[in-house]
């Protein structure tokens, strides 16, 4: 079988650019290799769209959850759609009744299942994943005083290790969209943490992504109180519809490709 040309951001190769091509082998079963966009097969995990935004490319591609990372005035697409990461992308692109809503991130589980001893022993307290935007953020240091229980993640560091580092935590705070998706994905209480408005898209994406579960974000952010939200997070944490929209996603992946 011919490896499925994938089209992922290798600029700033970040948590979920990392993720895309581990994913998508592991539900295809098939050798992923790295297309730019006009070459390219698909494209999933990730806020893409406004690269493959038809005016610029003749060819036709195959989407499966991926987003825009900014609003865009609606227009048809020539694209096929196979998924998307939620309502507000899929109002964009005036996807019919038959997409599946979600980011492939919500299957990252996947990678790490079949591991012995998967029912990690808990080793953080709390764990904080910025956006490499945000990773000299004074907050961070703050909060380490504060709390000498909470771990600060990479986003660089190998995506497997901090699949791990998830899975071992009991809270996540992150203001990277794909440290708060995986967290979903493995079960794991988290809240979206906005440190800056150094996010291209301001809260757009995420509005995009917590729209499939019919959730209103409502960031947590540096400040007195951050300490003491944890157990609230804990508290609180619910996905509505989870296992019925990693279901949906992994039905609708184009294994036809």
């Amino acid at each position: 079988m011919k490896p499925l040309r994938l089209y992922w951001s290798s600029s700033k190769p970040n948590f979920g650019d990392a993720l895309s091509p581990l994913i998508c082998a592991r539900v295809s079963g098939r050798q992923i290799v790295h297309a730019e966009v006009g070459r390219c097969d698909l494209v999933a995990l990730g806020s893409l769209l406004q690269r493959v935004k038809e005016h610029f490319w003749t060819r036709r591609i195959t989407v499966w959850g991926t987003g825009f990372i900014e609003p865009v005035p609606p227009h048809r697409s020539r694209h096929r759609y196979c998924a998307v990461r939620g309502k507000l992308t899929a109002s964009i692109v005036r996807a019919g009744d038959g997409v599946a809503l979600g980011d492939p991130g919500l299957l990252a589980s996947m990678l790490v299942d079949d591991e012995a001893g998967r029912e990690a022993t808990k080793r953080y307290r709390c764990l904080v994943i910025p956006h490499y935007k945000d990773r000299a953020h004074p907050a961070l240091g703050e909060l380490l005083r504060q709390r000498p229980d909470v771990e600060v993640a990479d986003v660089f560091e190998p995506a497997l290790d901090l699949l791990r580092k998830i899975r071992a935590a009991d809270v996540v705070l992150s203001s990277a969209m794909h440290g708060l998706i995986a967290a979903d994905s493995l079960g794991v209480p988290n809240a979206w943490l906005k440190l800056s408005d150094n996010v291209r898209g301001g809260d757009f994406k995420f509005r995009d992504y917590y729209s499939v579960f019919g959730i209103a974000p409502a960031p947590l952010v540096p400040g007195a109180e951050l300490s003491r939200s944890l157990e609230q997070v804990r508290e609180t944490y619910a996905r509505p519809g989870l296992e019925q929209i990693k279901a949906a996603l992994l039905d609708s992946f184009p294994r036809d490709l």
